[in-house]
């Protein structure tokens, strides 16, 4: 599936697009513990793996890049959309200072449906 980088043209000049209530939004403590940073899950023990060697985020760490994340958010560029059947998907990269003391770019998806806030549905370290 190919990206697109979002950008509003408004008199002659690029606006960055933002995540839609990124203040509000929620992350699911389970999608952190449970699926990202857990090296026993199917799917997501690769990107725990990732998160352990370049940031040194382990499952313990969970609350740590659960912050990390939400305090980038705001300031962070919407770097693609999607129109899904469960709501609008936004993909957004911020910047994660590791407990490592490295500093990474992290992909973070978001769903928004019906007008909620945004719902972390998976991340992982934007890795070349």
């Amino acid at each position: 599936m190919r990206r697109r980088r979002s950008s509003i043209r408004c008199g002659g000049m690029d606006q960055l697009v933002r995540l839609p209530r990124a203040r509000e939004a929620r992350i699911p403590t389970d999608k952190l513990v449970r699926y990202a940073l857990d090296l026993t899950h199917e799917r997501g023990r690769h990107k725990a793996r990732v998160f352990g060697s370049t940031l040194g985020i382990s499952s313990a760490d969970w609350r740590y890049l659960h912050d990390q994340i939400l305090e980038a958010l705001p300031e962070a560029e919407v770097r693609g959309t999607r129109i899904t059947p469960f709501g609008v998907s936004y993909e957004v990269v911020v910047m994660i200072d590791g407990l490592n003391g490295a500093t990474h770019p992290v992909v973070t998806t978001w769903i928004v449906d019906r007008g909620g806030p945004p719902r972390l549905t998976s991340t992982w370290v934007d890795i070349p």
